[in-house]
């Protein structure tokens, strides 16, 4: 399979990122709009903290920079090394679904066994990717 192929889960990783982003602008600027929590909290984190979705959208910037380096990562080694075929394809999808379905999960009701069942399962997807990278590299 062409490598150009795994461009496209890294670009939609990419955009849950950036749309994330976006998702935390709006609701800090909402709850200081509202009263809800000062402006100036968020210049050194200090003072009373903000309401709940509004730490939660944050939280979840923070985890886009953790979990998914791990999967850029491996799909950039995919592609130097030239193995992508279609289990890796299907491996990177369900990555970005998961990673999806977690953002979903935080943003709204963010109900904690739920959430961590999906998080376990991108750590398994991303763990497999890691380990069909190996067979395919040292195994060829």
């Amino acid at each position: 399979m062409e490598n150009k192929w795994m461009l496209l889960p890294l670009f939609f990783q990419c955009l849950l990122s950036l749309a994330s982003l976006a998702i935390s602008r709006l609701r800090r600027e909402k709850a200081v709009r509202e009263g809800k929590v000062k402006g100036t909290y968020f210049k050194t984190f200090e003072g009373d903290p903000p309401p709940r979705e509004v730490m939660a959208a944050d939280q979840l910037i923070g985890n886009f920079f953790e979990t998914p380096l791990l999967f850029f990562t491996v799909a950039l080694l995919i592609m130097i090394f030239n193995v992508n075929d279609l289990t890796q394809m299907i491996l990177a999808g369900l990555f970005v679904f998961f990673r999806l379905w977690h953002a979903q999960i935080k943003l709204t009701h963010n109900k904690l066994p739920k959430r961590a069942l999906v998080f376990t399962l991108s750590l398994l997807v991303i763990f497999l990717m890691w380990f069909w990278l190996l067979i395919k590299v040292f195994m060829a």
